[in-house]
């Protein structure tokens, strides 16, 4: 009964057009074929055999559109899918059937689909003579015809299906963020469609749209930061950075299918969704759906609470509103912080302006690794050593704000008083100390209220500084070579080819002034040669240092035999000595023409070599001194070379990998066998009677990281280290952390059940 009521309250110049239920109901298809004005649309249905569907007991809404509709439509020129799907975006399948007085505003589902097949989504606007999605109306007084399978309705215009700039215009919820498409010429990203006869990369798009409260909220927050009170004020560039930060092209992701998620966005960057559904952008607001799954024929639309922020704009709005002792908790600088906290900088860091050099934690763990007075900051406890980490402190500020496009070549004035000489070109800083390193500039410009923050990879230390830390004397001269090839200059007896090496380069130096720079793209090699031939007979190691920021892997021959060569691996961010046998890779030749260390990465980067030779003899290379020393060419002190060991062949006299000297003891350990090392103990010797055990180790190309067991008692449980493959390590273990130190017998105990080739140098205890 509440269809035939509602049918009665047409004027009585609609019941001739559209007659009411009365006695004779009928369904959709029926009125529809009796209505004149409705013939069209009929038409089309029938041919479609749509006109059966509506005779069925579903429940449906059918938005019917007037004769005189079909006149601004070119059905001709779609598809016969596009065809279809405009059809069916007249039709929705529901349990109630809407009389005008029971729409509201808000979405509803058709029967037309879009990418993935998934239904079409209607706008409904409510307020006065309800519109549908933006531009089609309600035909007034011709609306409301009940039938027994549901309700028409008769509207002005066709419904074409929506693209997703169209679901923008049709809600008013979403007009900020519109006008923010169209300033930032995006709005035919958001009307891209499907190419049938190519794949389109960038269809369909999935955007992530703040509504009118959420852009006016975020307005709020930044304007007192940065000024922006409207979409005008926004600069152009950084506007369409942040609408491309909404968008995701070539996917359709609905909001079921987005929970522990993350998005690379248009513009680069990425945001996560949680698996609460809770999306996290590059600032600390977090924002939430508010509107999922507006769907369209060329993505999908979802209104948010909040305009996402971009790293670049969040880091301006911080640069804006915190000062600098905030911006150094916020950028995770902190044990500089720390530092600062102890010495009482603190409040300078909020209230002065300044240039901060900060090193970063990496570095002062370097730093600590380094000196030799302190190991860590919970070492300055006097006030004297307060005073000098401060001064150290005081040695990276500047007074006054100078960002790293203000930095020039020269000297500059710290807040301590001594210089650091700036290198704009290398992007380095020079301290004033001889023997300290150079530090790099990282990121830079990261800006405060009071100031601006530079990342540096090194500690600045100052001749005012160095001696009360302990800062090391270095050996002069770097190591002296057998023969040399490279040494702050290529040996004028060799050539170079394949790529364009900087054989002068500064800005990145293992000892000395110089080192090798080369920017490579994938497997490119250092190439150097001798065109006579240089004599290598009477030569054992090939030794070079490297330096990749990000890492990399290096193949190493001789003579263009590189399926002879080895494969070393370049640590990231740290200068590494290597040491390789000639025997491998030389082929029994005993004359060098050429010598190339190949890129194994494939990938374009840049790498540093220094200090490249045959056979280190000495120089920067010295064997260190020991209190109580255990072998050193050669086992010494009443130590005993005559145990066997087991699992393993022990060569105590190798020449093949020397640290320093002339010899080194090479370890071969069987595979399964778990073999061990053993050195008898002296003696009258006692361990406790020394702070430290120490020895170097030097894993064989092609051995991996080599695990070893190192004991003291000649019992299987010790201390663990590791053996890194291709370089050096010394190791220092305190005597107090082995659990037994009566020292009858040095035992180093493979670990593992591998066959692998070590080499162990330089054994000895200190005090």
């Amino acid at each position: 009964m509440l269809v035939i009521l509602a049918g009665f309250s047409s004027c009585e110049k609609d019941d001739d057009l559209y007659p009411q239920l009365g006695e004779d109901p009928r369904n959709i298809s029926e009125i529809l074929s009796e209505t004149e004005d409705l013939s069209t649309f009929y038409q089309v249905l029938t041919e479609m055999e749509l006109d059966s569907t509506l005779r069925s007991t579903t429940t449906y809404i059918v938005f019917a559109p007037q004769n005189e509709a079909f006149a601004n439509v070119d059905l001709d020129g779609l598809s016969e899918e596009e065809y279809d799907n405009t059809i069916l975006n007249h039709l929705l399948s529901t349990v109630t059937a809407d009389f005008t007085s029971n729409l509201t505003t808000g979405y509803r589902t058709t029967m037309a689909t879009g990418p993935n097949g998934t239904n079409l989504s209607l706008f409904i606007n409510a307020e006065g003579t309800p519109t549908l999605n933006g531009t089609v109306q309600l035909v007034d007084g011709s609306s409301n015809r009940g039938a027994t399978n549901g309700v028409l309705h008769v509207v002005n215009e066709v419904l074409t299906p929506p693209t997703i700039l169209d679901h923008l215009e049709a809600n008013p919820e979403f007009s900020m963020f519109l006008e923010a498409v169209e300033e930032a010429g995006l709005t035919e990203v958001l009307t891209v469609t499907e190419v049938t006869d190519e794949e389109n990369p960038d269809y369909p798009v999935t955007i992530f749209a703040p509504t009118n409260d959420a852009f006016e909220n975020s307005l709020s927050v930044l304007n007192g930061a940065l000024g922006w009170e409207s979409l005008d004020d926004i600069p152009a560039e950084v506007l369409q950075e942040l609408l491309q930060y909404h968008i995701v092209q070539g996917t359709n992701t609905v909001s079921g299918e987005t929970p522990g998620t993350e998005q690379t966005t248009m513009q680069g960057e990425t945001f996560s969704i949680s698996a609460q559904s809770v999306i996290s952008d590059a600032s600390y607001t977090n924002a939430n759906f508010v509107q999922a799954d507006i769907q369209a024929t060329n993505g999908v639309l979802h209104g948010i609470d909040k305009l996402l922020l971009t790293e670049d704009v969040f880091q301006d709005y911080l640069d804006e509103t915190l000062n600098i002792r905030e911006r150094l908790e916020d950028t995770g600088f902190s044990m500089f912080l720390t530092a600062a906290e102890m010495t009482g900088l603190s409040g300078s860091l909020e209230t002065d302006e300044l240039t901060v050099f900060a090193p970063n934690n990496a570095a002062f763990e370097a730093f600590f690794g380094t000196i030799e007075n302190y190991e860590s900051l919970e070492d300055f406890d006097t006030q004297e050593e307060l005073d000098l980490l401060r001064s150290v402190l005081e040695y990276h500020l500047h007074s006054g704000i100078l960002l790293s496009s203000q930095l020039t070549d020269g000297t500059l004035t710290t807040v301590q008083g001594d210089l650091v000489t700036v290198d704009t070109g290398a992007g380095s800083l020079t301290p004033s100390h001889e023997a300290a390193q150079r530090a790099n500039l990282g990121r830079t410009n990261i800006g405060g209220t009071n100031g601006v923050i530079h990342e540096i990879n090194n500690f600045l230390v100052s001749d005012v500084d160095a001696e009360a830390l302990g800062y090391p004397v270095p050996s002069t001269g770097g190591p002296e070579f057998g023969l040399e090839i490279y040494h702050d200059a290529l040996n004028p007896d060799f050539w170079y080819g394949w790529t364009e090496p900087d054989f002068a380069n500064t800005e990145n130096v293992y000892s000395g002034d110089q080192s090798i720079r080369l920017d490579y793209a994938g497997y490119e090699a250092l190439q150097i040669g001798n065109s006579d031939g240089a004599d290598i007979s009477g030569f054992t190691t090939v030794d070079f240092a490297a330096y990749s920021e990000a890492g990399t892997s290096i193949l190493v021959y001789m003579n263009g035999q590189n399926s002879d060569g080895v494969v070393l691996t370049v640590p990231a961010g740290e200068w590494t000595r290597f040491s390789v046998p000639v025997a491998d890779i030389s082929t029994g030749a005993t004359s060098l023409t050429e010598i190339a260390i190949q890129d194994q990465s494939g990938e374009t980067g840049t790498i540093y070599y220094d200090q490249i030779g045959l056979d280190v003899t000495g120089g920067g290379n010295s064997a260190p001194s020991f209190d109580l020393p255990v072998y050193s060419d050669g086992i010494q002190s009443g130590f005993q070379d005559t145990w066997d060991g087991w699992g393993g062949t022990y060569t105590f006299n190798s020449t093949e990998v020397v640290q320093n000297g002339e010899t080194s003891i090479k370890l071969e350990y069987f595979a399964d066998s778990w073999g061990a090392l053993q050195i008898g103990g002296a003696d009258g010797v006692n361990a406790t009677d020394y702070a430290t055990f120490n020895f170097s180790a030097y894993g064989a190309p092609g051995s991996g990281t080599t695990p070893l067991v190192v004991g003291l008692a000649g019992v299987d449980d010790g201390v663990s280290v590791e053996v890194v493959e291709g370089e050096w390590t010394t190791y220092s273990i305190p005597v107090s952390s082995f659990p037994d130190t009566s020292l009858g017998e040095i035992r180093i105990k493979n670990n593992s059940a591998e066959a692998t080739t070590i080499y162990i140098d330089n054994i000895g205890f200190n005090n």
